[in-house]
This record gives structure tokens, sequence and C-alpha cells, in this order.
């Protein structure tokens, strides 16, 4: 049984259908990338499993349970975390504050144990111990995708929905936050990635699913979907050109 399953999920935006009847499933240990240009639906289906959008039609089943349109505290709880996209630390707030933020659907966590796993995240991210006490919004674009993703891991989810890592990030950056994604499923953390660097998306994930306009063009393993030429310059951003 897969850890997620959407069948037949459809949701909108007022009169605008933003998924299509999409079905897809992600295994217990897996990445599992989504991949498409803006407006593909991508960041909609991360926000229908989470809870912020509620889908019109079908169904989002977590561990063999029908989640579909559950609260997002409760969606959390079940052992569901979304990073969204944009990172949305809290400028006011420390990097510390903000990762301890993500502990506080865990009621009756004992302090010591909060902060034995904040050292924890500190460990797996650690370009941002140093600013520890430093308030979120001085820290770089990337810091500050870490902390995100530190935040989402202190609700210790089995799912991690990530949407957009790489999003104004340097080359470099980029490569430091997937390797860390890559350690995250290491850690046990199953990780649902939507990514339109799909390059970078494909050489972490397990497998890959493509959308366009909210619908399931086509999915299969990086290299299949890479090697595929037709999928690649429609969908992947590596047009081929000629005599090149």
């Amino acid at each position: 049984m897969p850890l997620l399953e959407l069948a037949g999920l459809s949701a909108a935006y007022g009169a605008v259908q933003a998924l299509k009847d999409l079905s897809l499933h992600v295994g217990e240990g897996e990445i599992v990338a989504l991949l498409g240009s803006n407006g593909a639906g991508k960041s909609t289906t991360l926000r229908t499993i989470s809870g912020l959008m509620k889908p019109k039609a079908g169904h989002v089943l977590f561990d063999g349970k029908d989640i579909s349109g559950v609260h997002p505290e409760t969606v959390v709880r079940l052992g569901i975390a979304h990073v969204p996209e944009g990172r949305r630390v809290f400028p006011g707030l420390t990097v510390k504050e903000n990762i301890l933020l993500g502990a506080s659907n865990r009621s009756g966590l004992a302090r010591r144990q909060m902060e034995a796993e904040v050292d924890e995240m500190f460990e797996l991210f650690p370009d941002i111990r140093r600013f520890s006490g430093a308030l979120g919004w001085t820290l770089s674009g990337g810091q500050q995708q870490m902390v995100a993703v530190a935040r989402g891991l202190m609700s210790k989810p089995r799912l991690l929905l990530l949407d957009e890592p790489s999003l104004g990030l340097a080359p470099l950056i980029v490569q430091q936050v997937f390797r860390i994604i890559a350690r995250i499923r290491e850690r046990g953390t199953t990780v649902l990635l939507v990514e339109q660097n799909a390059r970078t998306a494909l050489s972490v994930a397990d497998r890959g699913y493509v959308l366009e306009t909210g619908r399931l063009v086509t999915e299969g393993k990086p290299d299949e979907l890479w090697n595929n030429e037709e999928v690649r310059a429609a969908y992947l951003g590596g047009r081929v050109v000629e005599g090149v």
C-alpha cells in the first residue's frame, strides 16, 4: 500500500480548474518529483494534500486513510509537513525560534527533548548553526530555505512536501539543499518534491510525474523521463538545438 495516494483528484480556484482527475502515488521511503511548467498544478497538488485547499472531487489517501479536505493542523498531526514556496521564515523570530515552531503540533514535548531535536537540525543543516540567535530576515535565501525545511522536519513527519526548494538560490546552494534532501530520505522521511529545475530534481528522485494544466502527462523513473526527447523538450526544459 502506498504511503500517499491521490485518486481522481480535482481542484479549482473559482471557475479555474487547477487539477483535473489527477492520480498518483508515493511509496514509503521514496523521493518523488512533481515536474512541469508554471501553472501546471504542482503547488496546488501539495496544497490539496496538506489541507490548505479542498478538492472538488477525488480523494487524498495517507497510509490508507482518506484525508480529503481535512484541516491543515490535523494533516500535520497525522504526519505530513508542508514547506511552501518562498520559505516564509518569520522575520521577527530568531532562527532557533523559527525551527522550534515546527514542533508546536507535538503537545507534551519536554523542553530538553525539543532542545535536543533542534541540535539535531543544526547537525543536518550545519550552515545555520552559527545563526541560531539571529533574526530570520538577516539570513540569505539559501539559509532561510534550510530554516524552513528544518522547521518542517521538527514535526517529525512521515511525508515531507517541498515546494520549489531551489527557487531563487545560487547553483552551489541548490546543490547543497538537494544533498540535504537526499539525507532527509536516508533518515526515513518520504519526500514529495515540486521543482521546476527538472535536472536537479531528477538527480535525487526515485520517480517523477509530469503535469500540464492540472493533468498528468507522463510518469517514470528519472532516466526514462530525461532520455525521452519529446518529454524533455516539452516539459523538462531540455530542448535539444539542431546541430549542437
